[in-house]
């Protein structure tokens, strides 16, 4: 099995994102595991598949609610590519809370693999989340 370097900085986010109450330590180790998970379930290395499922994840654009004289205008705003991939993890660590499984390790690990197969409510958001910007892609600021 191939072993991820220690400063992958897509790991790196995903254990900040995991952080709770400054215990980076706990955060790491949980990434870790969840890497195992997957190598487990799926007999494949773990990080091309967690870079994929992310990507997929990851919604292109934000509907941002702006007031226009008098009514509540929803716009679409394009993201960075930052951006999308913290969304992309929330929506992955959101929709892993309803998964099925003891540990946060290994309901992470059946979300991150239930992306990648294409049956995630990750996936029902950002497409729910796309569809509604292309509703309200006339309001968007042409620059």
């Amino acid at each position: 099995m191939l072993i991820p370097p220690v400063s992958d900085p897509l790991l790196h986010f995903l254990a900040s994102s995991l952080l709770n109450h400054g215990k980076r330590a706990r955060a790491e180790r949980i990434v870790s595991r969840t890497l195992l998970y997957i190598h487990a379930l799926t007999r494949a290395p773990p990080l091309p598949i967690l870079r994929h499922a992310l990507i997929t994840a990851s919604p292109a654009v934000k509907c941002v609610s702006q007031k226009r004289s008098g009514k509540n205008v929803v716009r679409p705003a394009a993201l960075t590519e930052k951006q999308r991939i913290r969304a992309g993890v929330h929506a992955v660590l959101a929709a892993s809370k309803n998964k099925s499984g003891k540990t946060v390790e290994e309901r992470l690990a059946r979300e991150i693999i239930a992306v990648v197969n294409g049956d995630s409510k990750a996936i029902t958001d950002k497409e729910l989340m796309h569809k509604q910007a292309m509703v309200n892609r006339g309001n968007a600021l042409v620059k």
